[in-house]
């Protein structure tokens, strides 16, 4: 088995919430690099806030083409001790 860990950070380390700053970086080549990426993957390991974010926003998004739709539904592997069910597990 293999993880692979992929992050948004900023030069200077930012390392929070990406949505407020990576989008003005993001570019075709970036959306080649991350289809190819999730294209690849077998299952999601996300954290709780990570999870429930994607799971508010992914299902409803939409002109998410084939990504969208690997990301509704891969298998999805959630680190909490407070979420009883997930709802949005492929």
């Amino acid at each position: 088995m293999r993880l692979v860990a992929t992050e948004y950070i900023s030069l200077d380390g930012v390392f929070e919430e990406p949505g407020e700053w990576s989008f003005p970086y993001f570019d075709e080549q970036a959306a080649q690099f991350k289809f190819e990426e999730l294209n690849a993957t077998d299952a999601q390991l996300l954290g709780r806030k990570t999870y429930e974010g994607f799971a508010k926003a992914w299902p409803t998004m939409e002109g998410t083409g084939d990504f969208g739709v690997k990301m509704n539904t891969m298998p999805k592997y959630v680190v909490t001790s407070t979420l009883e069910k997930l709802e949005w597990s492929g």
